[in-house]
């Protein structure tokens, strides 16, 4: 699989590109204008679920912080909002399931075998249904948070490789540091 190219800040960064000024000034222009200059939007449905929108308002402040806040990406957190908040939700069902698998097991020996077994089968495929729900849409959120520079590997792809070594061998000459 092909690297991702890097950004004009990255190539400029690690100083050892073959680019001249020229064509890293182009690049950054390219770059800049891909970037709408308006913050991110909450869409309504984000704001009025209670969970998605505290996750929102948190990704905000972050993408804020990298200077990473704009519209364009405000449909993939929006999404992404709302499918934390469905996985907050199904968490909370296994978790009620568990509970009444616990209340079930305290209550073995006031049932009859038959009774007891054919209700702790309903709960556990009940588990496992919502276990698969979870795992899809955590899934997603993986991938929504590799496009979007929201886990450490996706970050790391941005960031030089080596730190800026350059020094000019005129200057060495000249100095005499060489």
């Amino acid at each position: 699989m092909a690297r991702p190219s890097k950004s004009a800040k990255v190539i400029q960064l690690e100083g050892n590109a073959h680019r001249t000024k020229a064509e890293l000034a182009v690049r950054a222009a390219a770059e800049e204008g891909t970037l709408s200059g308006n913050g991110m939007r909450e869409r309504s449905d984000v704001r009025l679920n209670l969970v998605a929108h505290k996750e929102f308002r948190r990704l905000r402040k972050l993408f804020q912080a990298i200077d990473k806040d704009d519209e364009l990406y405000s449909q993939a957190i929006n999404d992404y909002c709302l499918i934390h908040a469905e996985c907050v939700a199904i968490q909370s069902k296994i978790d009620r399931i568990e509970e009444d698998l616990e209340y079930l097991e305290a209550r073995r020996d006031e049932m009859e075998a038959d009774d007891y077994f054919r209700l702790r089968s309903e709960l556990y495929d009940k588990e496992l249904k919502f276990s698969a729900q979870l795992d899809r849409k955590r899934d997603r959120k993986r991938a929504i948070e590799d496009k979007n520079l929201m886990n450490i590997q996706s970050a790391l792809r941005s960031i030089p490789k080596t730190p800026e070594t350059k020094t000019s061998a005129l200057r060495e000459a000249l100095l005499g540091t060489g």
